[in-house]
């Protein structure tokens, strides 16, 4: 399936790209010659009226033969529908018609994309982050987000977008809670996020998330309350003294910061016999008896022994900075430089606020029936691998991970399919565009690596994975693709679409046609051209075969 992947990929953005030229001509009346389904001798070929549509023996792409490129003669019927002999603009809108085909295509394939969806994550909190702006301004997990600074907000993505923009501007909300309408000021702290992809920006912050955090708990201390009341590490609370949980801050809210009795129903998977990959839940019941702790203030608290399942480590990659600090699986992470971390996304937030920084992380573990506090200085490293095509791909690696799940946000139906689909559509491909032209530019100025080159290996490779992992992610990249095919025939490079361009710019700068003469010196620096990026392309492609 692999060669029929790369000849679908290929096929389909060569013919794509002729096709538009063919078009073009045809709708300004220049005679089309040829337009051929793969090279080589026609298996198939049929002539309607002037323009022979054939089936090449080899099915790699396609090619068209418009009168007037090549030099045909021209009789004195023909004379006013050669390429040649018509004005400039039509001769660009023709060349242009290629590449344009080649930026259509993404466009069609994101809308169908899009299209496919029905609902949209809502503009409702699914959780608030203690200590947080959002909890600070008031706003709770089940609030509706109606308004924001007089914009109606609908969808999720909406109050990401306004936040981020927002960094450390007071934002104006109006929020539904139970039925009612509540204004609340919100303002969003300013966060760096250096990306584990190297990349760096500077966006709000409001502690919040679409999705609740589930109340999965994790019991570290065998003596605790919750241990002695039958409880263990990922069990689900579902209701507490008969009222239902929705998520972890309903778990700290109705346990509060005193010691009280509570009667907890939950849940606790157990593995299906010789399917270990399913878990059944069923259900239990818990009779919680906290005890009062007195600490070195004589402060009184309240201790059960329950925490956060998502603050227990699941995995520690071997080598890894976490790993040469000793933490090991089921650690219980308990704060970043002194600071208390409630939250794995704020461990996460941080470590990438600061890359470099050499960060102080305490955990605590359970040791022969007694609870150890342990602390380690911890600097992140940046690790290099080959992604699934092959790419080398940098990262920023603490070692650590957490296992927790997250719920379900609530969703709300697209307003309006076809107008959300062609506008996302856009945007994926303006996106794409931007980051391809930013991507070009840094290669011809020496910023990045010239092994981002790649060539025919490289695309069978491309082709094979995306094939196999289905046809939305073929589609996808055969979007991609065709968005770089598009780009790179605009370049001014001769032999190129771009470079038939610049040969227009210096005839209409001379207002003159150059010399046969001149077009062969042109065209042997295009191949020359096109012949060093072959050659480069092909390099690394056999580099990354052998790696």
């Amino acid at each position: 399936m692999s060669v029929v992947y790369f000849l679908l990929l290929v096929g389909v953005l060569v013919v794509i790209h002729e096709l538009g030229h063919f078009v073009a001509a045809k709708l300004l009346d220049v005679k089309v010659l040829r337009f051929s389904l793969g090279y080589g001798r026609p298996l198939v070929r049929v002539k309607l009226r002037e323009t022979e549509y054939q089936i090449g023996v080899f099915p790699l792409g396609g090619y068209v033969r418009i009168f007037g490129i090549e030099g045909e003669g021209t009789s004195a019927a023909d004379a006013g529908r050669s390429f040649a002999g018509r004005p400039l603009w039509q001769r660009l809108v023709i060349v242009f018609a290629g590449p344009a085909a080649n930026l259509v295509l993404p466009i069609i394939i994101y809308f169908v994309f899009f299209a496919g969806h029905s609902t949209l994550p809502a503009a409702q909190i699914g959780d608030v982050l203690d200590g947080g702006a959002a909890f600070r301004a008031g706003i709770e997990p089940g609030d509706k987000v109606v308004e924001i600074d007089g914009r109606n907000v609908r969808y999720w993505e909406d109050i990401e977008a306004a936040v981020a923009s927002s960094p450390g501007q007071e934002m104006h909300l109006v929020i539904q809670r139970n039925g009612k309408r509540f204004e609340r000021y919100l303002t969003p702290l300013e966060a760096t996020q250096h990306k584990r992809d190297g990349s760096t920006t500077v966006q709000g912050w409001v502690d919040i998330s679409h999705a609740p955090i589930v109340p999965l708990v994790g019991v570290l201390d065998d003596s605790s309350p919750a241990a002695l009341a039958g409880m263990k590490t990922g069990d689900l609370i579902i209701s507490i003294d008969g009222q239902a949980v929705r998520n972890w801050s309903d778990v700290e809210a109705h346990l509060g910061k005193f010691a009280r009795r509570a009667s907890i129903v939950y849940f606790r998977g157990s593995e299906v016999p010789g399917v270990p990959q399913i878990h059944l839940l069923g259900p239990s019941f818990a009779d919680l008896v906290p005890q009062t702790q007195v600490d070195s203030v004589l402060k009184r608290q309240s201790y059960t022994g329950l925490e956060h399942a998502e603050m227990f480590v699941a995995r520690v990659d071997p080598g890894s900075p976490a790993d040469a600090a000793g933490m090991r699986v089921g650690d219980f992470v308990t704060a970043l430089d002194d600071k208390p971390m409630a939250h794995w996304r704020d461990l996460d937030q941080r470590l990438q606020a600061d890359p470099k920084k050499t960060y102080r992380v305490s955990w605590r573990r359970a040791v022969a029936g007694k609870i150890e506090a342990m602390t380690a200085d911890m600097t992140q490293v940046e690790r290099s691998k080959l992604d699934e095509y092959d790419h080398t791909i940098s990262r920023l690696e603490f070692g650590a991970y957490n296992d927790a799940d997250r719920g379900n946000g609530a969703m709300v139906a697209i307003d309006g399919r076809f107008g959300y689909a062609m506008s996302k559509a856009l945007e994926r491909t303006g996106d794409t565009i931007s980051t391809m032209v930013t991507g070009f530019v840094k290669i011809l100025e020496g910023d990045a690596p010239s092994d981002a080159i790649s060539g025919p290996l490289m695309m069978y490779k491309v082709a094979s994975v995306s094939g196999n992992q289905g046809w939305d992610s073929f589609l996808l990249m055969l979007a991609l693709i065709s968005i770089n095919l598009g780009l790179i025939n605009l370049l001014p490079v001769p032999m190129l679409d771009g470079g038939h361009v610049l040969v227009f710019a210096i005839e209409g700068l001379r207002r003159k046609p150059l010399s046969q003469q001149a077009r062969d010196r042109v065209q042997l620096v295009g191949l020359a051209l096109i012949g060093l990026i072959t050659i480069l392309a092909l390099g690394n492609d056999i580099i990354h075969l052998v790696k």
